[in-house]
């Protein structure tokens, strides 16, 4: 897991929960929620809220306090990890905190980091928590890595030098066998380091010119890890390829997928690879186009491809169920149209991929749609491509960060049939940068989605395509009954999965209370609340 936002927008970075400290916005409490049926907006009603915040831990910020990490070990707890500039001789204090899975501080440690090392990156294993360090952000062949066992008792730093330089994008631990993805000479590079015998190996069969990293998917239970990679064909067509290797780096599976002539796979997701089987899913688009039109679900057995399917946004039954009922109708009515005029619809998106979920016979696929936005933007269609500008925010100096529109959910038959799809509509989110903001939890008979904005969670139960209960609405619980929210920085709070069906969320808020005793007037914090639902 890497921490550089950059490398997150370029790599569509899944897993990252860094935390900048910057000033913070207030907001007003609300709850209310919406009546559906099925995803045909009603009213709007005040509804009871199966939102619950069982615990809290604040850490307060001090002027000489700068960044926060967690690191989720599941149930076993979260480290968090806290940077200063309180000094030593040798470097600046970080200070980590191991707390439980009701939030209740088990031991904390400080460690002495030298000058002039950048933190790029983290994970966790049975192992025990890993921090990586480097002198530069780019071009890295001579980093550290902390490991840090569950007890806090045994803290080991390991010396890493790769064979060659690297400008890294990934890092994953599985097992005591540390990954490290990204570019060398603009070529794709996957290195590895066995820490019981440090000498760097290089996986075959990813330098080229034609390639780049989508993921590294590590499999806890195997210890295998598997690299997506997105290729280009001489024949200017974008498919996907994914290679399956030990964590003693072997080659156990390799596989491209074959995509129709005309079709290019923007990006893919797996599954594990399980018996010799394993999924991928992700977007599809024209041959030669950057926006998708649908979804793929491909199988892959033995190192063969059994089946590829695809589906256009204009199959979905409620992909468009975000926008206002008349704008949703007349997209359906043209839908119709060219149906029958045995023609299809077609609809450019750009669709944040998360992980693909198993539930008995079913895979579930979540992607979020955004377009960057510009200052100088004058609104429009939201679906047309014209409105999304160029590939990179960054490059302009109008980009104001990525507008999420909706979350489309879909389920799949392991034969590769589309059973139903849902939506989540994000009408209120803007970010500087691309990251996963809908979090997901699929049980039996409901599936929960949750995301946090400016202070408040946004809520909404799912069961297929129908709505159990529709979005709502709870402001982020604080610890005293008095403590008012002052400042709230919308771009560095978040929500992520942590275990079960527990989540939590987190953030920097300066909090005003006048009424309590013994308690600050006035209190900056860096905080983390559990989350759970009824």
């Amino acid at each position: 897991m890497l921490l550089n936002p950059f490398l997150d927008k370029i790599e569509k970075m899944r897993k990252t929960t860094y935390i900048l400290i910057l000033l913070v916005i207030g907001v007003h409490n609300l709850s209310l929620g919406q009546k559906k049926k099925k995803n045909v907006e009603i009213d709007t009603v005040e509804q009871e809220s199966f939102i619950v915040q069982p615990n809290r831990i604040e850490f307060e910020v001090g002027n000489r306090d700068e960044d926060f990490v967690i690191i989720s070990a599941k149930e076993r707890g979260l480290l968090v990890v806290k940077q200063t500039r309180n000094r030593t001789e040798s470097g600046f204090i970080w200070e980590l905190y191991l707390v439980d899975s009701l939030l209740n501080i088990v031991w904390n440690k400080a460690l002495s980091i030298n000058y002039g090392s950048i933190f790029l990156g983290y994970d966790y294993s049975d192992e025990g928590f890993f921090l990586l360090y480097g002198k530069s952000e780019y071009k890295l062949d001579d980093m550290t890595v902390f490991q840090i066992d569950l007890s806090g008792e045994e803290i080991y730093s390991h010396a890493v030098q790769l064979a060659l330089q690297l400008e890294l994008s990934h890092f994953e631990v599985v097992s005591n066998t540390l990954i490290f993805g990204g570019f060398s000479n603009l070529r794709p590079v996957v290195t590895t380091i066995d820490l019981d015998d440090p000498k760097p190996k290089v996986m075959p069969g990813i330098y080229n010119n034609n390639s780049s990293i989508i993921d590294v998917r590590t499999d806890k239970k195997t210890n295998n890890f598997t690299i997506v990679l997105s290729e280009r064909t001489p024949q200017k067509q974008t498919t996907i390829s994914l290679k399956t290797f030990t964590e003693k780096g072997e080659l156990v599976h390799t596989e491209t997928i074959e995509a129709e002539y005309e079709k290019s796979l923007l990006d893919g997701v797996s599954t594990s690879f399980d018996n010799g089987t394993q999924y991928v899913a992700g977007t599809f688009s024209k041959r030669k186009s950057e926006y998708s039109r649908g979804l793929y679900l491909a199988k892959l057995n033995l190192g063969k491809q059994e089946f590829i399917k695809y589906h256009d946004y204009a199959d979905l039954e409620n992909f468009f169920s975000y926008m206002r009922a008349k704008r949703e109708e007349r997209v359906k009515e043209k839908i119709e149209r060219k149906k029958v005029k045995g023609q299809k619809a077609k609809f450019n998106y750009r669709l944040l991929i998360h992980d693909i979920v198993e539930r008995e016979n079913e895979y579930i696929l979540i992607g979020e749609a955004y377009y960057p936005k510009y200052s100088n933007y004058g609104g429009g269609n939201l679906y047309g491509s014209s409105n999304y500008g160029g590939n990179s925010g960054f490059s302009n100096p109008n980009f104001i960060g990525y507008k999420y529109t909706h979350a489309v959910v879909v389920g799949y038959s392991k034969k590769g049939d589309l059973l139903w799809d849902n939506s989540f509509e994000i009408n209120d989110l803007l970010s500087y940068s691309l990251k996963d903001n809908v979090q997901i939890s699929v049980e039996d008979n409901r599936i929960v989605l949750l995301y946090v904005y400016e202070n408040v969670i946004r809520s909404k139960i799912i069961q297929n395509d129908e709505i159990l209960e529709g979005k709502s609405f709870d402001p982020v619980e604080l610890h005293f009954k008095s403590d008012e929210v002052k400042d709230n920085d919308k771009e560095m709070e978040g929500l992520e999965k942590w275990f079960d069906g527990s989540f939590y969320t987190f953030g920097i808020q300066h909090i005003k209370n006048l009424k309590d005793k013994d308690v600050k007037l006035n209190r900056r914090v860096f905080y983390i609340n559990k989350v759970q639902y009824q």
